[in-house]
């Protein structure tokens, strides 16, 4: 007698075995339309082939560490008939009406990871095979005492902020998404009067950002910082230690007029309505820090158009220097200037020089 082989071992990330029952048959009339055939009196029935073979492939489960698999799930597909069992409280299992050949047997037992055995079954063969599952699946740990607690707050959005609704308070963890105990990101509305409120929030650090209404969806700039060096964190508690914040915008804001020479003589300038007028922040080059060279952050910026008396105004806008550029037909102006935190600063732009 032989023994089976085992020519290879391969893990199953994932394997879910389907096993049901579908023994349903319906007798009717066909109706008078139906077309069929009846064989001719004494014809012989043709026998259907369901590939059964007379081998027996018996073997064993057993865990990492050697002990037996009970109630372990063993299948094989014999051409298109599937074959499957269950093992005993041994480990010990037998699938029957086998043809020789490669067999690919596929095992899933709960706690251990799913996985397929090559295994070669020849004529005669009496010993048993042993389908070692290598790999327990641990659940993750979940820490305790994860708790939730509202967490509301007050802004000063001051005098220079937009006046229509919009604003939104976004909660960015100072813990990786990984950890369990780092919190979910939130975002909240704030309301006119500068009130917003997240129920049930995560415990955890939270980094506070203020978003303008032209920016809500994103995750900055922030206006309650005017830069890396002062961001606004909290360790919200879930005993409600954290309290009720009162936080500050610092937000500033641009405004400022185009003109263009009159057309009559000795006239005043005219106003330029619909010139373009376009900000774009202005950053330190870090790879040339002390000289001082600075950069446009393309994807930041925030753009409007004169009204029909030729005035601008630019909200909201992070404090810090910008390259402000103003279009209007062919005519083009830039300036850098500087928008202080919670200032406003004014620019007059003639598109004659």
């Amino acid at each position: 007698m032989r023994r089976p082989r085992i020519l290879s071992v391969v893990p199953l990330a994932a394997l879910t075995v389907v096993l049901g029952v579908l023994a349903a048959a319906v007798l009717t009339d066909p109706p008078l339309d139906f077309p069929f055939s009846e064989p001719p009196p004494g014809a012989p029935i043709p026998s259907v082939d369901l590939s059964l073979g007379d081998l027996t492939l018996t073997g064993r489960v057993i865990s990492p560490d050697g002990a037996p698999v009970d109630g372990a799930g063993v299948s094989l597909k014999e051409g298109i008939r599937p074959v499957w069992t269950w093992t005993s409280s041994d480990g010990s299992f037998a699938l029957t009406e086998l043809d020789a050949g490669p067999k690919r047997i596929l095992v899933t037992a709960l706690g251990l990871q799913a996985t397929a055995f090559d295994v070669e079954l020849g004529p005669g063969t009496a010993d048993t095979v042993e389908l070692k599952l290598e790999r327990k699946i641990i659940a993750p740990e979940v820490s305790e005492g994860l708790s939730l607690q509202d967490l509301r707050g007050r802004i000063d959005l001051g005098p220079l902020a937009s006046t229509e609704a919009g604003f939104e308070v976004l909660f960015q963890p100072l813990l990786s998404p990984l950890e369990l105990d780092g919190g979910f990101p939130r975002r909240v509305a704030v309301d006119r009067a500068g009130r917003f409120e997240a129920p049930l929030l995560q415990e955890g650090g939270y980094r506070i950002i203020l978003l303008s209404p032209d920016n809500r969806g994103a995750d900055g700039p922030d206006l309650l910082s005017t830069g890396a060096q002062d961001v606004i964190t909290v360790q919200h508690g879930a005993d409600g230690e954290t309290g009720e914040l009162e936080l500050t915008s610092k937000a500033g804001m641009l405004r400022g007029t185009v003109t263009a020479p009159s057309t009559e003589t000795g006239g005043t300038d005219r106003p330029v309505r619909g010139a373009l007028v376009r900000a774009e922040p202005l950053t330190v080059d870090p790879a040339e820090p002390r000289r001082g060279t600075l950069l446009l952050e393309a994807d930041d910026f925030r753009a409007t158009r004169t009204d029909p008396e030729g005035r601008f105004v630019l909200r909201d806008l992070r404090p810090g220097r910008y390259r402000v550029t103003v279009v209007a037909g062919r005519a083009r102006r830039q300036t850098d200037v500087l928008v202080p935190a919670g200032g406003a600063v004014d620019v007059q732009f003639d598109t004659t020089r």
